[in-house]
């Protein structure tokens, strides 16, 4: 919590870094809804997200976006390896809580004063820990994965997204944005080498809050 508690503040103080350039800043709030694919799911169980973040405002085209976000997604396949033999016993279920931090560079479609349509591509740091259905941690689990095989609980992030922004004559905004996390890692859901998909992702639906960084 110390460690959100310093970034979260981090973000904030970049708010108000330059009060010349205020009116190129907006800080922005809310909350996703995201589903993780993988193994054991596939797009078909929501859970909830929340981020904070700062988006620049300076250029016509090409403008940057910080984010931190904290949530979680879960799966379950109860038929996943239903006869495995021997010490192997995986998981059927899994509840992960994840934390990100990321920088997208947005590429803007259509900007006026009043809407911005967007594509956006960025990078980031993700980290995450998958529990069973009892809440034990299972990276401590060995005996549900093929053995000598482990994993750390943090990767890079590739997020990619398309989204729009409306604004009020206020400068107010509210924004939607569909998109993938893109985490890189096939352990979002502790199962990789007895898995048959590949890697493990996440897809958010997110909804924001703008509000202007004022002098």
């Amino acid at each position: 919590m110390k460690g959100l508690f310093l970034i979260t503040t981090l973000l904030l103080s970049l708010c108000f870094h330059n009060s010349s350039e205020a009116q190129n800043l907006w800080a922005h709030t809310g909350i996703s809804m995201a589903a993780y694919k993988g193994d054991l799911s596939g797009y078909d169980q929501y859970r909830s997200v929340f981020h904070i973040g700062v988006q620049l405002n300076k250029k016509k085209r090409l403008n940057g976006n910080f984010n931190l976000g904290i949530g979680s997604v879960s799966g379950e396949n109860r038929d996943f390896r239903r006869f495995e033999t021997g010490d192997i016993e995986p998981n059927r279920y899994f509840k992960t809580n994840f934390f990100f931090l990321n920088y997208d560079l947005h590429y803007n479609i259509v900007k006026n004063d009043f809407l911005i349509v967007y594509v956006s591509q960025g990078i980031g740091f993700f980290r995450f820990t998958p529990k069973d259905d009892e809440g034990n941690s299972l990276v401590d689990q060995g005996n549900t994965r093929n053995p000598d095989e482990s994993y750390r609980n943090s990767s890079l992030m590739l997020p990619t997204s398309a989204g729009a922004t409306y604004f009020l004559p206020n400068k107010y905004g509210i924004g939607l944005q569909a998109g993938f996390l893109n985490p890189l890692t096939d352990y979002l859901d502790n199962i990789s080498e007895l898995g048959e998909t590949g890697g493990d992702n996440i897809l958010e639906f997110r909804f924001s809050l703008y509000i202007p960084i004022k002098n």
